[in-house]
Formats: C-alpha cells, structure tokens, sequence
C-alpha cells in the first residue's frame, strides 16, 4: 500500500495493471504460435503486430489506435518489471478496490514467451467497459495489450478478442527499451531510471520500479497532449489548470512560476506544495510546440531541494522526438 501512495499521481495508469491477480482458476500454459500475414500491422510502441477489426475506422492514439464510435480501442504499455515481480505485485484486493472484476484468465507460451490472457470488466461512471488484457514477459521487462470496448456488446467483444489473439513479434526477448513517440530526457549521469511506458506517459523514477521503492517516493514523468493548440496568452492559464489536476482531491500552492526555452520550444515551469497533511513537492514544466503540448511531471515526499534541482536539470535537457 505505500508503494501505492508513492504514485498516487499514476493511479489511474496504474488501473490497467491492476489485472494481474483473481480467484478464477487458470488452465496449465498452452503454446500459441501466431504467423505475420501482409495484414498484420503496426499500431503500437513496440514491435507487436495485429490483425485490425472488421469494420472499424482506427486513429492513432497515444497508447495505440481507438475507433471512437464504436467505441474501441487498442492501447500498449512497457513495463520495466519482470513477468514474475509484476504478477505478485498486484492482489485480488487492489483489483476490487479498481472497481474490476476478472472474468478468465489463462497462461499461455506465445511466439516462445511467458504470456497471459485475461478479460476484464471495470466500471466507469455509469458504463460498463470490457477488456482483453494480454501480458507478455519480454525478460527485463512486460509489454501489455489492451483491447477495450463495450462490455455489453458481445459481438465487438469478440471481434477485439480475435484482434488480441492475432499479436505476432519475434520471440527473442529483448531489454531495450522502445521508441518514445512523447520526447526524450537525458537522465544519464542522474540517479533516474526508465520506470514505465505506459498509456502515453514515459515514467522514470530512481530505482527504475513501479511503484517505486524508494522512500522519497520521487518519480518523473513525460507525457504528450496531443492535438491541443494554446494561444500564448492562454499558455500561463492552460498550465495552471493542468498542474492543479496532478494530485486528485488536493490544492496545490504555487510557490513560483516563469517562462522557459527548451528545445527551441517556449513554456511554463511551474513549482508548488500540496496543501495536505503530507507536504509534497509537484514540479511541471508545459512546452507548446504550436500543435501538441509537452508535459514534465516530477513528484517527491522528502528530500524535496535535492529533488527540485533534479527535475528542473532533467527538464531541461528535453528534445522532441523527430
């Protein structure tokens, strides 16, 4: 429970991994050997290749693609935990306390790795979403596959579970990590790790787990907001609203506030306190690239000058990706 509380900034991200453990018994590995065909294709970070539903009109998202309105969507993570650590990490409490509940889960050995297979219903609101969740072990690391789509709709359930079951790669495991479509930091010569990439967020933290371990529970996060034109008069404004939504349920005071230049891009650096019992350090850099918005999240519970000047150094070696 505290590594949760360390990373209560990634709690909604952190819903998808909250899978992993169930009470429906699981049948012994069974081996599934899937074969690219020329309409196989490429919708995610990582090398993994499926067949798109019949039917569908996919736009590339952030995490994968998502057909609007029919309301699906394929979305992917990279997880820099090993198969084993991230199954024992997440119990049948954390998945009840995610408002899901575990219809099948089944291990499998496919295109050579560990794998598996889980269907999922969570509650949103006053919908209920459906989810095939397939989990691979990639050695050092996991890849996970969401399909999600109206849980009461039988035939797109089924049409996503097909899609699911086509993902082809190439069985040899690999350690390094994938392409970061978000932009790049430089944390070499720093105490950061890649942590995570997962639903368009790049996560690093200090031990390179998820949740961290560390005491100071710091962590550092990259994302885009893709598609969100701000007028410069509006920049300062856009990125207060945002840095209030980091800490759900808590106000954050802003101690400071200043323009930056980085990568040739202008922005706001933000710093500030949250107001509750446990003082926290949230520091936000926001880059407006005239299209997309570049988003630097850092987050620490102590050692908070130490950790300040790491975030600020980190944010500044930000590039885009080109």
């Amino acid at each position: 429970m505290k590594l949760l509380q360390k990373t209560a900034i990634l709690l909604p991200v952190l819903l998808f991994f909250f899978f992993i453990a169930g009470n429906a018994e699981a049948e012994g590995p069974k081996e599934i050997n899937t074969e690219k065909s020329p309409l196989h294709r490429s919708v995610f970070a990582m090398p993994v290749y499926v067949l798109l539903p019949d039917g569908c009109s996919f736009v590339k998202s952030q995490a994968g693609c998502v057909d609007k309105t029919k309301k699906v969507s394929l979305e992917s993570s990279v997880i820099r935990l090993s198969y084993s650590a991230l199954l024992e990490e997440f119990t049948e409490e954390n998945l009840k306390k995610a408002s899901m509940e575990l219809k099948m889960k089944n291990e499998f050995i496919w295109n050579g790795s560990s794998a598996i297979l889980m269907k999922i219903f969570q509650k949103k609101g006053s919908a209920l979403v459906g989810k095939w969740t397939l989990v691979v072990d990639r050695g050092e690391e996991c890849w996970m596959i969401n399909g999600l789509y109206p849980a009461k709709d039988q035939k797109r359930g089924e049409a996503v579970l097909k899609t699911i079951k086509s993902a082809y790669w190439e069985n040899e495991k690999s350690s390094s990590s994938a392409e970061i479509p978000q932009g790049n930091v430089d944390v070499h010569g720093t105490t950061l790790k890649l942590a995570a990439l997962l639903d368009g967020a790049v996560v690093y933290t200090k031990d390179g787990f998820l949740p961290t371990k560390k005491d100071d529970g710091s962590l550092f996060v990259v994302s885009r907001l893709s598609n969100t034109f701000v007028t410069p008069d509006k920049q300062p404004g856009f990125a207060k609203e945002k840095l209030q939504m980091i800490e759900k349920g808590e106000k954050i005071d802003i101690i400071s506030e200043k323009e930056v230049m980085i990568d040739g891009l202008s922005g706001i650096e933000i710093v500030g306190y949250t107001s509750g019992e446990q003082t926290k350090l949230i520091y936000q850099t926001m880059l407006f690239d005239g299209k997309n918005s570049h988003v630097m999240v850092g987050i620490a519970s102590s050692g908070i000058p130490e950790n300040l000047d790491l975030f600020h150094s980190t944010a500044e070696t930000f590039k885009t990706a080109r």
